[in-house]
């Protein structure tokens, strides 16, 4: 039994290590901008590093079930591949966030203008087209 969960444990103790990155992000954070545990509110920086980190924790124990259930029934090394996908997911979320809101925006115009671009160009041609032919 040992040997079909070697990878699934692997992935788990990666994610365990995710989130103690990213509770030492917000220590990090406190002694930075001097907020002490009880508080969660402060500057906007220290608010967008604090909601990262709890977001993250929150959907942390239903990735564990879902790994560990996927892994188990189905095929462990898709799981395990998969929950790769989900940890470096999860760390592009928490850096996207912990960035302000003009940098988010500005990296997310770049990566969304030529898909939109691409998507709706049909959809214009389409409409252009029928209201010529009606």
């Amino acid at each position: 039994m040992l040997d079909q969960i070697h990878w699934l444990a692997a992935v788990t103790i990666l994610g365990v290590l995710e989130q103690a990155y990213f509770f030492l992000q917000v220590i990090y954070a406190r002694r930075l901008f001097g907020i002490s545990p009880p508080k969660i509110s402060g500057p906007p920086e220290f608010e967008r590093i604090f909601r990262a980190q709890v977001n993250s924790s929150e959907y942390f124990p239903i990735f564990l079930a879902l790994l560990w259930q996927a892994g188990l029934f189905f095929h462990q090394g898709l799981a395990a591949a998969l929950g790769l996908l989900y940890l470096y997911a999860r760390y592009c979320y928490f850096m996207g966030y912990k960035a302000s809101s003009s940098e988010r925006t500005s990296f997310l115009n770049s990566l969304y203008q030529p898909g939109a671009t691409a998507h709706l160009s049909p959809a214009c041609v389409c409409s252009a087209c029928d209201r010529a032919a009606g």
